[in-house]
């Protein structure tokens, strides 16, 4: 029985299907199915019904799942304890939530090469929850996520409060509305369903008994803001997590009563940290500074005393 057998299969365990394991870990759907029957023969059980979708755990699978998160737990104690205060090496898989890849994989990436250039970074961008979800299984070293008022990081993970922004409508450089219902009829480029900004905003078109008129959906948040400019539609975005994209500099954020939000940047990290700790203590620091660059220069003192204060929620034993 090997570790990347029940990694795997705590993967797939947590996405409830092969094909996104197979994803998250970075290996083909075979290989997944391949790791997983192995297991299953080493065990002499069937860890998943097959006949489910999404997949489902038998009940010898629920078993195997609690002890197998264990093991892997054990596991990184073990290499831990060797940690020292030996130079971060090797593999960083790091995630981070579609809408930071502009502020973290520029100059605060180039900053964790230059200061560990023993290590190689594996980099995946998803939705903030499905990060937590896969630095709590291991599958991720740590992730940069974001989270709206109301929601609070995880506390059985290590958590470092970077920042919070506020969320503007978007327009291209001429265009000064301030009606949203005008908006909407002109339309919306937007991230696809699961975005936070887009729920927002139908929560602020419902009482005017609209819809998000959502005339380009995509991921990437540079293409998004370069159709702003080019007066494509409307957008939403936090002017200081989009500032290193080029276009930026031309949109122009629009304040609307009826439409108010904000948003928190997090770092997480796995709960035995080891050797790669300094990683994170590098990458909080340069989130930070990125962020502050990003704002309005009669903002960033206010902004600096307000994430001053660092959260740090222990892991639970």
């Amino acid at each position: 029985m090997k570790l990347n057998e029940i990694r795997t299969f705590i993967a797939v365990a947590d996405a409830q299907s092969v094909q996104e394991a197979g994803n998250r870990l970075g290996l083909t759907q075979s290989a997944v199915s391949r790791l997983i029957q192995r297991l299953e023969a080493e065990l002499g059980v069937v860890l998943f019904d097959r006949q489910t979708k999404p997949l489902a755990l038998t009940r010898d699978g629920e078993l195997a799942l609690a002890h197998a998160r264990r093991i892997l737990a054990a596991a990184s104690d073990f290499a831990d304890a060797f940690a020292g205060s030996a130079e971060p090496r090797g593999l960083l898989r790091l995630g981070m939530a579609h809408v930071l890849t502009a502020l973290a994989t520029g100059r605060p990436l180039d900053e964790l090469r230059a200061g560990f250039p023993g290590l190689t970074l594996r980099l995946h961008s998803d939705w903030s929850n499905p990060l937590i979800e896969q630095v709590r299984a291991g599958t991720l070293d740590g992730a940069v996520i974001l989270l709206c008022e109301g929601q609070m990081p995880p506390d059985d993970l290590p958590v470092r409060r970077i920042g919070t922004e506020p969320v503007n409508i978007i327009a291209s450089p001429d265009d000064a509305s301030s009606d949203l219902a005008a908006m909407n009829r002109r339309g919306w480029v937007l991230q696809p369903n699961g975005c936070r900004y887009r729920e927002a905003l139908h929560q602020a078109l419902a009482p005017l008994g609209l819809q998000p008129n959502v005339t380009v959906e995509a991921y990437d948040q540079s293409l998004l803001v370069s159709l702003v400019t080019r007066g494509v539609g409307f957008g939403l975005a936090p002017m200081g997590l989009i500032a290193p994209i080029p276009d930026a500099a031309a949109v122009r954020p629009l304040d609307l009563p009826n439409f108010q939000m904000s948003v928190t940047i997090w770092l997480i990290q796995s709960r035995t940290a080891g050797r790669i700790a300094p990683v994170f203590d590098r990458l909080e620091e340069a989130l930070r500074r990125e962020l502050a660059a990003g704002r309005p220069p009669e903002c960033t003192a206010t902004k600096h005393a307000m994430d001053e204060h660092r959260f740090l929620h222990s892991a639970a034993e």
